[in-house]
């Protein structure tokens, strides 16, 4: 059986039910399934939730499909622990795609008149959103002079029933290969992809040279080749197995207001003219399921950052090689914070930790580098480092006016920040030493055995 979103969720309902919610009752696309999610994200909860009845709505809405380590690993089958590590092995080992003719993502086919994107259950997640967007939809795109294929998600803003606007962040793969095209006064065809197996999702983040088939990397890590047919009206090869393609092209020297909207730091970002997606079909499942990302939650900082973990172990282990693992926590929002544990060999190599994380990855704000006895998935113990093993005046490294995010809301124009480094790692020698219990007594003394 193809890996997708359905399959998923069976093994899950099989092997973790207690990691999924299903919701009967009526609830509203419109901030409704926000609110729901708010109240359980303040009780800690992250299943994978499942709404069955979404009012005005032809299909079921689900999220929180990645917003949980334990629900990655699931999918990965590794422990949470180990998803980096995991991820970099699949990575290294891609499977090209295979052509098939039939495709459950093409059992009904819009065209012309009858594409509507109002009739799809777009959510409206906030009060400052301009409109309702598409937040979980994987843009496929292909370069016309070598034919590798990217995917990236993007967030998208309904506009009309045939009109999309899209952020495209300036320098990725995506805006390179619209530029390209636009520079010769032609579309770019693309197809956006909803609903989707979590593996398709993180090889869809994958960090990649703009010359390798992000198919290959995804069906690497399916440990299958990925099913693909042609889409109806573009040029595109499009995952056979997914709940939904929305065909179109992003239209070149066109520019029209997209925002504000909701992101992943929190906060909102302003209103500014955006590139535009002409929609030319939409092909589904006849009873699709309508996957959503909840822009500022939980599953949104988290689901991209395994492929940057394993990124950036790759980076700094090529100069520190004693790198024992990474972590960039939901706290930082996983795209401007990581945590990184070293076995220190000499005095200067937490500090080659930080310039090599900053440099193979321009989002990241701020770095923390402890010692292989710190677990970097327990913020506790990092925090504990710093408290105790990191002095400002020999351990701090500030790199000032360097590009960041451009979705950093303090940031400067374009982007623009300062970057920081904590080096919380103990001296080689002379360091004060900790408070231990023997080993052998841990060993011995067992809690249920003194208070059952």
């Amino acid at each position: 059986m193809a890996k997708d979103l359905r399959s998923f969720i069976a093994e899950l309902e099989a092997a973790s039910p207690a990691e999924i919610a299903r919701v009967t009752k009526p609830i509203s696309p419109r901030y409704e399934i926000t609110a729901l999610l708010t109240q359980l994200e303040k009780s800690k909860r992250f299943p994978l939730l499942f709404c069955e009845n979404v009012e005005g709505s032809e299909a079921p809405v689900v999220v929180n499909v990645q917003a949980s380590r334990k629900l990655m690993a699931l999918a990965l089958q590794c422990k949470p622990e180990e998803l980096a590590t995991k991820f970099t092995e699949r990575q290294g080992k891609p499977i090209a795609p295979v052509e098939v003719k039939d495709a459950p993502v093409q059992e009904v086919v819009k065209t012309d008149a009858d594409v509507d994107l109002t009739k799809v259950p777009l959510l409206t997640h906030y009060d400052v959103n301009a409109a309702p967007y598409i937040t979980a939809g994987i843009v496929v795109a292909t370069d016309p002079d070598n034919g590798v294929r990217n995917t990236s998600y993007n967030r998208l803003m309904m506009a009309r029933k045939r009109e999309l606007r899209i952020f495209m962040a300036v320098g990725r793969h995506l805006w390179t290969l619209h530029n390209k095209l636009e520079r010769r006064k032609e579309p770019l065809p693309i197809a956006i992809v909803i609903g989707v197996h979590p593996l398709f999702s993180l090889g869809a983040q994958a960090f990649t040279p703009s010359t390798e088939d992000e198919y290959a990397v995804i069906g690497g890590l399916m440990e299958e080749a990925l099913r693909v047919v042609k889409a109806k009206t573009v040029p595109i090869l499009v995952p056979a197995d997914a709940e939904m393609v929305i065909e179109g092209k992003i239209l070149p020297d066109v520019r029209r207001e997209e925002g504000p909207f909701g992101e992943f730091t929190g906060h909102a970002v302003s209103k500014d003219d955006r590139q535009v997606i002409e929609v030319t079909a939409i092909t589904h499942r006849r009873n699709y399921i309508f996957q959503d990302v909840h822009a500022g939650y939980t599953e949104h900082k988290l689901m991209g950052a395994v492929p940057r973990e394993a990124a950036l172990i790759k980076a700094v282990r090529q100069t520190v090689p004693t790198v024992k693992n990474v972590c960039m926590p939901v706290s930082g929002n996983c795209r401007f914070h990581a945590y990184i544990s070293i076995a220190k060999r000499t005095p200067g190599q937490a500090k080659n930790a930080i310039c090599a994380a900053f440099a193979s990855d321009m989002l990241l704000k701020h770095v923390i580098v402890v010692d292989d006895d710190i677990d970097v998935f327990d913020e506790e113990q990092v925090l504990w480092a710093v408290s105790n093993r990191f002095q400002a005046d020999h351990g701090l490294v500030v790199i000032p006016n360097a590009q960041g995010s451009e979705l950093d809301p303090s940031a400067g124009p374009g982007g623009v920040n300062a970057k920081m480094g904590l080096d919380a790692t103990k001296p080689l020698t002379g360091f004060a030493p900790e408070l231990r219990v023997p080993d052998e007594v841990m060993k011995k003394i067992r809690l249920e055995d003194f208070l059952p």
